[in-house]
This record gives C-alpha cells, structure tokens and sequence, in this order.
C-alpha cells in the first residue's frame, strides 16, 4: 500500500506508475492512492506549508480498513 501527493517529485507521479508497472510485473500484490493537491509529506500535520487535512484523513481511513481487514 502506497499513499503518493500528486504534486509530489520525489516521488514524482511517473516515478510512481513505474513503482506500479514494476511491482505488477513482479506478481506483487499492491495498492497505490494518489492524491490531486497535495506533495511530499502531506501528512506532516505540524508543518501548514505541506500538510494537506483531506488528503491526510483519507489515507488514514484507508490505513485503518486495511488493517481491519488484514489483521481482523
């Protein structure tokens, strides 16, 4: 599972969709959410300049169902 800011470039979105492609041709189970608006670290809540709320929260739901469902 890989949470990506699309404004981000590092990595960058191409960066990403190689990520993907590569994983996929190994055969390797995976999930990637992307977000329109937000960059690198768009979790880090103490710093206004990258933290972005909407984005954040998703990701974090995301986390945790995943977790639900995996660990139960």
């Amino acid at each position: 599972m890989g949470f990506f800011g699309n404004d981000d470039q590092n990595p960058s979105p191409a960066d990403v969709d190689d990520y993907s492609a590569a994983l996929s041709a190994a055969g390797v189970s995976h999930t990637f959410h992307r977000y329109d608006g937000a960059g690198h670290a768009f979790q880090n809540f103490p710093s206004e300049d990258y933290y972005n709320p909407d984005a954040s929260e998703d990701a974090w739901g995301k986390v945790i169902t995943f977790f639900k469902e995996s660990l139960g």
